[in-house]
């Protein structure tokens, strides 16, 4: 059987996009974003001008969710998540270092030209500080929706591990 860390893993393996949620003065605001992992936790590209970038300036917290929109509602599983987020300066190195830091699923090129090419393209570090699976059990047993938490360091530990053969 998996283990929630394990399941917290697989997902955050092989899924390509996060629902990231904010909150500014106008209120709440969520925005799905494609992800790239790092090894405690993700980035995504954005402009400068949206409103999760906004108000991850303004903040320094975003949430999000990663799950599989194709499971049946039997099967469905899905990461929940808390991080501390900041805008990455829009200078070479620093994006370079970001780029060369994704973990070997997201591996490839680290020349930060595609981002400086935009003038207002950043990329935006979300650091897991917390982390919750779905509470299969709860879902089965009672039809209720509840959250189980798992330790984000032990996720993040499956997710940079090699690959057994």
């Amino acid at each position: 059987m998996t283990s929630p860390v394990q399941r917290a893993a697989a997902i955050l393996h092989t899924q390509r996009y996060v629902v990231i949620g904010t909150a500014d003065a106008d209120g709440p605001w969520t925005a799905a974003a494609q992800y790239r992992l790092l090894p405690r936790g993700l980035y995504v590209e954005s402009d400068v001008a949206s409103r999760h970038a906004r108000a991850i300036a303004a903040s320094g917290v975003a949430s999000g969710v990663v799950f599989d929109s194709t499971a049946a509602p039997a099967d469905a599983d899905g990461v929940q998540l808390a991080f501390a987020a900041r805008e990455v300066d829009a200078e070479a190195s620093a994006i370079r270092d970001i780029l060369g830091a994704r973990l070997p699923r997201d591996a490839g090129d680290d020349d930060p030209a595609a981002v400086l090419a935009v003038p207002t393209k950043r990329l935006y570090v979300l650091e897991a500080v917390q982390a919750f699976v779905f509470d299969r059990d709860a879902w089965r047993s009672r039809g209720t929706d509840a959250r189980l938490e798992v330790d984000v360091a032990e996720v993040w530990a499956l997710l940079t591990a090699p690959p057994h053969r």
